[in-house]
């Protein structure tokens, strides 16, 4: 019985996933809507398994206090979205396959090209109104991590009380 809970749990999960590409689409401007929509998508329980290499990368301490100042090297923090575009779109990747993850609820993980995330950054950002973007290559290789958090930085402090960092390998 056990199982079967579990089970049925994960199809409701991967409906919701599919649901939520669908939404996301409909957010986009015309010309992206139309690459997304034809993009590789994988569902739970992958999903999971696949964020999983990205936890394990960093030892499990992504988003956890130590990891700011053990990782400093690989992290930057910013007040301000455009801030956080600007720095973005500076990012050479690979043009190869790559994850797109988006901390949108019940988000699928799309297979798209990553230059073509950094390229579409801004527009892409904006539909998921300035939450987590994450995108790396398969074998987690490299990567670049948008999250955003309760805060601010104090010589720049936003009056939202948001801060944004960028994880990036």
């Amino acid at each position: 019985m056990k199982e079967r809970k579990i089970l049925m749990q994960q199809k409701i999960k991967r409906n919701k996933q599919k649901n939520q590409k669908y939404d996301l689409i409909n957010r986009l401007p015309h010309r992206l809507s139309c690459e997304m929509e034809n993009c590789e998508l994988i569902f739970s329980p992958e999903v999971d398994a696949i964020l999983d290499k990205v936890h394990k990368l960093w030892n499990y301490e992504l988003h956890k206090g130590d990891f700011v100042t053990k990782y400093h090297n690989f992290r930057k923090e910013f007040s301000w979205e455009d801030e956080v575009i600007q720095y973005v779109q500076q990012i050479k990747i690979e043009e190869k396959q790559a994850y797109l993850f988006l901390g949108i609820n019940d988000s699928p993980i799309f297979l798209v090209n990553g230059e073509w995330v950094i390229e579409n950054f801004s527009d892409i950002w904006e539909a998921i109104n300035y939450t987590d973007l994450w995108v790396f290559d398969m074998d987690v290789n490299y990567g670049v991590l948008v999250s955003r958090y309760g805060g601010y930085l104090e010589h720049d402090p936003n009056p939202k009380e948001i801060l944004y960092a960028i994880t990036k390998w």
